[in-house]
């Protein structure tokens, strides 16, 4: 039993840095001189976060990054934003290609049917 203990507490330390890894993220989007428009930020239903997106490849290649997501509540997705959740990006390639590269991405759900879709 301490070993499932064990295993949760370290779950929770991992979901605590990657928030603070988006909130870090987020804190230099929006102090550079051509952030996101903040009536940009004001229409969106989701932002989604994904601090240090690695892709890699040699023929065949991969991504993978871990972020979180943070929605709008109420009926319309037009109320206060809610809790945030854990989000995974991961994906697969093939074709010529070669190199790697790691990416903050930021992204900006600005409809309902584009939320939706996220949340399925």
């Amino acid at each position: 039993m301490p070993a499932a203990f064990a295993r949760g507490d370290a779950n929770a330390k991992d979901e605590t840095k990657r928030l603070e890894n988006a909130g870090t993220v987020m804190d230099e989007v929006l102090n550079v001189p051509d952030d996101i428009p903040q009536d940009l930020l004001n229409k969106a239903r989701c932002v989604v976060v994904m601090p240090s997106v690695v892709k890699a490849a040699f023929i065949v290649g991969g991504s993978y990054g871990r972020g979180t997501m943070v929605c709008r509540t109420g009926k319309g997705f037009n109320g206060p934003w809610g809790a945030p959740a854990m989000y995974a990006l991961e994906g697969g390639s093939v074709g010529l290609q070669a190199g790697g590269e790691a990416t903050d991405f930021v992204i900006l759900v600005m409809n309902n049917r584009g939320m939706e879709s996220l949340l399925q």
